[in-house]
Formats: C-alpha cells, sequence, structure tokens
C-alpha cells in the first residue's frame, strides 16, 4: 500500500496541483484516480507513469468499464504531461499511453453507435413491464406517480424535468394561446386545463435534441 508522504512528495502530483489552467474540479478529479491507483500500488504516480506496458493492463484488469478505463489513462496522461523534465524516457511512456487513450476513445465510441448497454447497465436493467407495474401500484396525485409517468409516458427526449413549469388553463389545454404561453418563464411547462376530465398537455422547448426535434407537445389524461 501506498504511504500519503510518499504520494504527498510525488512530482506527477504536484505538476497537477500547480497547474493554473487546470480548474478546481479537474485537479480534485485528477487526483483522485492517482491517488487511488498509487496507493494500490505502492508507487508515486511519476514511477508508474514511466510503466504503461505493466499499468495499463493492470489498469484494463481493475476496471471492468471501458469509461473508468478511460478515465484513469487520462488521469495519468494528465500528470504526465505535467511532469519537470520531458526527456525521452517520458516521450516513448507518453507515445504508449496515447495510443492506449485513443483505442480505448474508439470502443467508448463503437459502444455508443453500437447501443450497447455497459456491464454497469446491465446489471441495473429492470424491465419496462416491471416499471409500469410500480408506477400503477403508486397512490394517484403523488410525486413519485408523476415522476415515474414523465418518464415512461413521455417518448425519449433526454429532456430535463426538474423545471417544469405549471400553467392553468381556462378550458382545455387545446385552447392554450401564445398569450399565455408567453407568460411562462420556463422553456417547459404543463398546462393543466379547468376541466379535469379533459387531457392536460406538456409543452417542451428545452431538451437535448431540441435543435433537430423542435418543440414537443403531448397529451395526457
Amino acid at each position: 500500500m501506498g504511504h500519503p508522504a510518499t504520494i504527498k512528495r510525488d512530482k506527477a502530483m504536484q505538476g497537477i496541483q500547480q497547474d493554473p489552467e487546470l480548474s478546481d474540479s479537474s485537479k480534485h478529479t485528477y487526483a483522485q484516480r492517482l491517488m487511488a491507483m498509487s496507493a494500490k500500488l505502492g508507487q508515486p504516480i511519476s514511477e508508474l507513469a514511466m510503466q504503461p506496458m505493466t499499468i495499463i493492463p493492470w489498469i484494463k484488469k481493475q476496471y471492468p468499464e471501458v469509461a473508468t478505463q478511460k478515465n484513469v489513462v487520462t488521469a495519468v496522461l494528465a500528470a504526465l504531461r505535467r511532469m519537470p523534465a520531458m526527456k525521452q524516457q517520458h516521450r516513448q511512456a507518453l507515445a504508449i499511453w496515447l495510443q492506449a487513450s485513443k483505442e480505448l476513445e474508439a470502443q467508448q465510441q463503437a459502444r455508443l453507435k453500437a447501443n450497447e448497454p455497459s456491464a454497469r447497465q446491465q446489471r441495473g436493467y429492470v424491465d419496462f413491464k416491471e416499471v409500469i407495474k410500480v408506477r400503477t401500484s403508486l397512490a394517484k396525485g403523488s410525486r413519485q406517480r408523476l415522476l415515474l409517468a414523465f418518464y415512461t409516458m413521455i417518448p425519449p427526449l433526454r429532456c430535463d424535468l426538474n423545471r417544469v413549469a405549471l400553467l392553468q388553463c381556462p378550458a382545455s389545454a387545446a385552447t392554450i394561446s401564445q398569450d399565455d404561453v408567453d407568460t411562462v418563464k420556463e422553456n417547459n411547462f404543463l398546462c393543466l386545463p379547468a376541466d379535469r376530465k379533459k387531457p392536460a398537455i406538456l409543452v417542451l422547448r428545452e431538451f437535448k435534441t431540441a435543435h433537430s426535434a423542435g418543440i414537443c407537445g403531448e397529451h395526457y389524461q
């Protein structure tokens, strides 16, 4: 196991912490990943970074998820690039780490294009029918049922439902006027008709694919 004093004196870690161009959040993230690896292997990052042929296979074995592997490799690259002297040995190691990063990035992109779930997503998979059973078992009017209704009754739009305004409509959602819409400051809103027997309408104007899908309106009873 690594010793805190060893990690503290690590030149690679110092280079990251002293870089004014890195944000505090990036410094914290890199430090966490590097310190964890240094502690497990009992060597400072400045030494581990010089052993890519040994450490890269260890990373792949230690972290099953490709995304996690890529994050750790990125942290090592960040440290390696900030080492005091970029000598020939450093450049050779850097080239190997860069190649590993490119290969992991290609794996990530291939998985995204194939829309394949990660191992973690597979472990957390719940059949949609089971989700519907939970939704229908919840009390009507409860926040839990409303939230599950949002996520199960609306076609996937990658929308953020944590800021949805509630708009009271005179008779039905279908008769909502542009003046009513203009009074809503939020980009996404739920129009509730005065006649609750009429369906409500959820209008989404801000979501990840809005530029290609345009404004989306869905009626819900």
